[in-house]
């Protein structure tokens, strides 16, 4: 049988701020590559997206980020709702 998880070696530092970097980064990685994976049906959209917001000066763009943070969950209790109402 295998280890028990906390005996796990996935090359990841001991929790502090490193490791959530790495985490973070990580997310980014596996997110874009979804995101942008020929499979995904709204690849091209999502491009001309990416490629519109670098066109963004970065004043703007941190605001921007900002405040999606801030209303990330609004935009999942929409979704939670459409899914309902199916």
């Amino acid at each position: 049988m295998g280890k028990a998880a906390t005996k796990w070696d996935c090359g990841l530092v001991p929790e502090s701020k490193l490791q959530f970097d790495m985490l973070r980064r990580l997310r980014f990685k596996y997110s874009t590559k979804m995101l942008l994976h020929e499979f995904n049906v709204y690849r091209e959209r999502v491009l001309m997206e990416a490629k519109e917001f670098d066109k963004v000066d970065p004043g703007t763009k941190f605001i921007t980020i900002v405040e999606a943070y801030k209303n990330r969950n609004k935009r999942e209790d929409v979704k939670d709702m459409r899914l309902i109402q199916q």
